[in-house]
């Protein structure tokens, strides 16, 4: 009786289903990001620097989904 790496799930980082590591680590950058923001925010709305990471933060966000979306209608 064999069994491959595919079952047994002997090759997966942390031996969580593929895509699971990377989802992860994407939820806990956005969450950050968005606990970054909201200090700031909190901290001081005027701020000349809260208006500039608000600003990259967004236009950030705005690059990721035109990557997303754009490599999706290439294929």
């Amino acid at each position: 009786m064999t069994m491959d790496n595919e079952t047994t799930g002997v090759d997966d980082p942390l031996g969580l289903p593929r895509g699971s590591v990377r989802s992860l680590l994407s939820l806990g950058v956005v969450l950050g990001a968005f606990a970054i923001a909201a200090y700031l925010l909190a901290a001081d709305t005027g701020s000349d620097l809260t208006k500039v990471v608000i600003g990259g933060w967004i236009a950030a966000l705005g690059n990721v989904i035109g990557f997303y979306f754009g490599v999706r209608s290439g294929k």
